[in-house]
C-alpha cells in the first residue's frame, strides 16, 4: 500500500467524517504524510467526493444488506477503489483492488475480506451497473436529486450541460500582478519552469495554467501571481476599479479580490476590506503582503450590519456576498453532500441585507457590484431585482451570470449606479 492512498483516506475521513472542507483536508493530510503525491493525492481526494453519489449508489447494490450495513471507514475504503477502477487510468483495475486490500488492512482490519468480495465482484457487474444509470443525470454526474430539479427548472435543456461541466475538475487560473510585473513576462516565466502558461482572451490578467507545482512556485512566493477562478477576476475588471478611488470590499476574506482590485489601482488609492472574523483578516494581509500591495486596510464588520460612518463614503463597493456554491462544487465538491447548502432562504436574507448596506455605503453617482459564486437565479437575478424595488435610487447596468464552461466557474455579478 503507498503513502498515496492512505493520505488520500485521511483526507477522504475527515470530509465524510468531521465535516471539514475538502481543501484543507487534503493540505493536512498532506502535510502529515511528507512525501506523498500531492498532485495524485488532491485530483483522487476530489474525485472521490465528486463521485460519491453515484459511488455510493453502485456499493448499495452490490451490499447484501445495502449500503447502510456497511461501517464508515470500510465504506471510505470501498468509494477509493471504486473511483480508482473507473476514474484513475494510471491504477489498473487489479492494483485498484490490491491497494484497496492492503489499505483495509491497515485503517479497517477486518474489513479486508469483504473489501476483496465487493471490488471483484464491482468489476464483473461493472457494464451492467452504469447501463442501470444510463439517462438518471443525477447519477451519472453524481449530484442530489434536489439540485438536479433546482437546475432542471431554472435553465431547462441547458441543464445537463451545467451539471456535467460541474462533474469535473476546474481548470487552474492564476491572475498576474500587475504592479510587478506583466502577464506576457509571467508567462515566460512560468514556461521556463515545465508549466504550460497561456493568456485568457477574454480578460485583463488572467492565465490558464495546465501541469507543474504553481503554489511552490518562486513566481508565487515572490507575489507575481494568485489563483483566481476566471470568473472571479472578470468580475472585478467589470468593477473597474480606479487609481485614486475609495472602495469598500464588504466580505473580503480571504482577499482575493481586494487584491485583484488593488491591482488595477496600481496599489493607488483606499480599499476597506471587511470581514466578521479577525483569523479571516489575516489572511488578507498575507495576501496583500506577498503580494507588495500597500493600499489594503483590514476592518473588522459584519456586512448584515449597518455602519452609520460609511454612510455615502466610497467610490465603489463590492458586495461579494455569502451563498451557496453551486457555481464551485468543481473545486469544492463536498458542497453537494452537504444539506445545508440548499438552505437558499437564510442564505437570501442575509444576501439582501448586505446588499442594501452597499448601496447605502456607496456615494452618490457610485458604483456597486453584487456577486456570487452560485449559479442559483434565486439568490442572484431574483434577489437583486427584489433589494431593487424597494430602491429607486439605483439603476442596473450590467447583469451577468456565467455558466462554468471554457475555463470557467459558475458565478454571477450585477454592476448597479447609484443615482446622484
Amino acid at each position: 500500500m503507498t503513502r498515496d492512498w492512505i493520505t488520500v483516506f485521511e483526507a477522504l475521513r475527515s470530509v465524510y467524517i468531521e465535516g471539514a472542507y475538502s481543501n484543507i483536508a487534503i493540505n493536512e493530510a498532506a502535510e502529515h504524510h511528507k512525501g506523498c503525491s500531492v498532485g495524485f493525492v488532491r485530483a483522487f481526494t476530489k474525485g472521490v467526493i465528486r463521485d460519491s453519489i453515484q459511488l455510493d449508489w453502485f456499493i448499495d447494490k452490490l451490499a447484501k444488506k445495502g449500503i447502510k450495513s456497511i461501517k464508515r471507514k470500510t465504506l471510505i475504503i470501498l468509494r477509493m477503489g471504486i473511483y480508482a477502477v473507473n476514474k484513475l487510468d494510471s491504477v489498473p483495475d487489479h492494483a485498484a483492488v490490491n491497494s484497496s486490500v492492503n489499505l483495509a488492512k491497515k485503517v479497517s482490519r477486518g474489513s479486508e475480506g469483504f473489501v476483496n468480495g465487493m471490488l471483484r465482484d464491482y468489476l464483473r457487474r461493472k457494464d451492467t451497473l452504469f447501463a442501470d444509470i444510463d439517462g438518471n443525470i443525477a447519477l451519472m454526474y453524481s449530484f442530489p436529486q434536489k439540485l438536479v430539479d433546482m437546475i432542471s427548472e431554472q435553465y431547462g435543456e441547458e441543464a445537463e450541460c451545467i451539471l456535467k461541466a460541474l462533474s469535473e475538475p476546474a481548470p487552474l487560473v492564476i491572475r498576474a500582478n500587475t504592479v510587478k510585473t506583466g502577464r506576457e513576462e509571467l508567462i515566460e516565466v512560468l514556461q521556463t519552469t515545465g508549466i504550460n502558461a497561456y493568456a485568457d482572451d477574454e480578460s485583463r490578467n488572467g492565465i490558464i495554467c495546465e501541469g507543474g507545482s504553481i503554489i511552490s512556485s518562486e513566481a508565487f512566493r515572490n507575489g507575481l501571481f494568485s489563483v483566481q477562478s476566471l470568473s472571479s477576476i472578470l468580475a472585478i475588471e467589470a468593477l473597474d476599479p480606479q487609481a485614486g478611488e475609495r472602495i469598500l470590499d464588504m466580505c473580503a476574506a480571504p482577499g482575493g479580490k481586494s487584491c485583484a482590485m488593488a491591482e488595477l489601482m496600481q496599489d493607488k488609492g483606499e480599499i476597506t476590506a471587511c470581514d466578521i472574523y479577525e483569523h479571516r483578516l489575516e489572511l488578507i494581509k498575507a495576501s496583500a503582503d506577498r503580494l507588495g500591495l500597500k493600499s489594503i486596510e483590514t476592518r473588522l464588520l459584519d456586512g448584515t450590519e449597518h455602519c452609520a460612518e460609511f454612510e455615502n463614503s466610497f467610490d465603489r463597493v463590492l458586495a461579494d456576498v455569502p451563498c451557496s456554491g453551486l457555481g464551485v462544487i468543481q473545486g469544492k465538491p463536498e458542497i453537494k453532500l452537504k444539506e445545508d447548502s440548499f438552505d437558499f432562504k437564510e442564505l437570501e436574507n442575509i444576501q439582501a441585507g448586505i446588499l442594501k448596506n452597499a448601496i447605502s455605503y456607496t456615494v452618490p453617482g457610485g458604483i456597486i457590484e453584487y456577486s456570487t459564486c452560485t449559479i442559483n437565479r434565486e439568490e442572484n437575478e431574483m434577489l437583486v431585482n427584489r433589494v431593487l424595488e424597494e430602491c429607486s435610487l439605483v439603476q442596473i447596468l450590467e447583469m451577468k451570470t456565467l455558466l462554468p464552461y471554457n475555463n470557467k466557474v459558475g458565478f454571477f455579478y450585477c454592476i448597479m449606479k447609484k443615482s446622484h
